[in-house]
């Protein structure tokens, strides 16, 4: 067979699709973005555009096999039928698209079929599929059954045209599938999918989503929630004195540090916080910052916090390019200094210095900002002996807390060992170990459990979510405990 050209190779609605592509951004409840943030994650939109145009032949290229044709006409002539003729359909269909089913239901009222055999009516049917491919672009229309069963059929009836054993489908193959979304798509117009990547977190986001989500479905939801809020409910008894309520009822959500140094000017030796900016909050009326306060006396720079804040009361931070100025002195530790100070602390996750806790009020919208107290710190102490009582009580084939080195082959992307942080271990303060701690135990609880009420099938599958939703936990906070360089 002549290779006849894919819809991609000869025009594509880009503008049309883009715009599809902009809006589902701002989409979460029911979108894969939800399950991890990703790295540079491609738009579902773009790429359920781009798998049906390159799966798909044009019928118009003079080596398009006429079975494809047919089926396109065909197939074609009844979707127009019924988003022309069926009111919930009707606002599925762009303008521009709508005008095309338009068209082709008013041709055949009056007995004008589309010919597969005829070039003028072959023009008509590529630009009847590109307008297909850009209404199916948007995200609304991506779980409408007209869509699928449409998509599906065109893409089975191009496979076997091209020489595909019938009952086969085609093949999508990505092996760099990060976050999942040429494959996910893939399976949606009825291709089969082989995903890989080198990142291992990738690979688990891939096999909840291409594996897991369509074999169990509702179910698994269903079980990943029951045992998530379990884990919830049980963690929360577990680690009640290393995260206290405020005395007010408040709840603390976040806890922000700052790595520190001692400041290397002459006579000086204050401890500087490392802090790339001072903001805490920027909407408008709303905003909140911290504030320098240096007390020149005890060589000691201290914290305050600024309600309606605006860029005049924010001064400079201490962290420019890697450096950090003391507001004490005014010395400018170099950056080689600071990486040498950290290195002989694995980092300074340890000894780092709790800078503000972000809190929430039963009864309150929005977020509430405040020193930490010392009952703030005290469970942090808490937290650190609780861990250590874990760690010579563990007897496991591996540490209680991850010690694997971290590799230096990427350190231009993972540069952390440079400040001292060369195990996993010690991206995290004790706190934030102890917690990961906790919820991976709960987690092999749950493996138990499950098994008995499940089976070990959807167990594995239920283990599986739940270890990929701390395993990303895990991967947030490493980020979040990375200096700013």
């Amino acid at each position: 067979m002549t290779y006849p050209k894919r819809l991609i190779e000869v025009d594509l609605p880009i503008k049309r699709i883009s715009a599809h592509a902009r809006r589902e951004k701002s989409i979460r409840h029911g979108h894969i973005s939800t399950l991890h943030i990703w790295w540079a994650r491609r738009p579902l939109a773009a790429c359920r555009a781009v798998i049906c145009a390159s799966l798909w032949p044009d019928p118009a290229d003079d080596n398009c096999p006429q079975a494809f044709r047919d089926a396109a006409a065909w197939l074609m002539t009844e979707f127009a039928g019924k988003v022309y003729n069926t009111t919930s359909l009707h606002a599925t269909a762009s303008k521009e698209s709508f005008g095309q089913w338009e068209g082709i239901v008013a041709a055949k009222s009056k007995g004008i079929d589309l010919d597969p055999n005829d070039p003028v009516h072959l023009n008509k049917l590529r630009f009847a599929l590109l307008d297909f491919i850009a209404d199916f672009a948007n995200w609304d229309n991506s779980t409408v059954r007209e869509y699928l069963d449409t998509s599906r059929a065109l893409t089975q009836a191009a496979h076997e045209s091209l020489g595909g054993a019938l009952g086969t489908r085609p093949l999508v193959v990505d092996p760099f599938a990060g976050g999942g979304s040429i494959p996910l798509e893939a399976l949606r117009v009825g291709a089969d999918a082989f995903a890989s990547d080198l990142n291992p977190v990738a690979v688990l986001l891939n096999k909840v989503v291409l594996e897991y989500i369509p074999k169990y479905g509702q179910r698994l939801a269903e079980e990943v929630r029951k045992w998530g809020d379990w884990i919830k409910s049980e963690a929360e008894k577990e680690l009640a004195e290393c995260y206290p309520r405020d005395p007010d009822g408040a709840t603390p959500i976040a806890y922000l540090w700052a790595r520190t140094i001692q400041c290397e000017g002459p006579g000086c030796g204050a401890e500087v916080p490392l802090l790339r900016s001072l903001w805490l909050a920027r909407k408008g009326s709303k905003s909140v910052a911290l504030q320098i306060v240096p007390d020149i006396k005890k060589k000691r720079i201290d914290l305050a916090i600024i309600q309606e804040a605006n860029a005049k009361d924010v001064g400079p931070a201490t962290v420019q390019r890697g450096s950090a100025t003391c507001f004490v002195c005014g010395f400018t530790t170099p950056i080689a200094s600071v990486r040498r100070q950290l290195k002989l602390r694995q980092g300074g996750a340890n000894d780092a210095r709790m800078t503000c806790v972000v809190t929430t009020r039963p009864g309150e919208q929005g977020r509430f900002y405040r020193l930490p107290t010392p009952n703030d710190l005290d469970a942090v102490s808490r937290a650190r002996a609780q861990l250590e009582r874990r760690s010579q009580d563990h007897n496991g084939p591996m540490s209680l807390v991850p010690d694997e080195p971290i590799s230096l082959n990427e350190i231009r992307r993972i540069s952390v060992p440079i400040y001292g942080m060369e195990h996993w271990g010690d991206l995290f303060t004790a706190r934030q170990s102890l917690a990961l701690v906790t919820l991976m135990g709960l987690i092999g609880e749950v493996g138990a459990k499950t098994a008995h009420e499940c089976g070990d099938a959807l167990a594995r599958a239920v283990r599986t979510c739940l270890r990929a939703r701390k395993k990303i936990t895990l991967t947030h906070n490493a980020r979040c405990a990375i200096l700013p360089a």
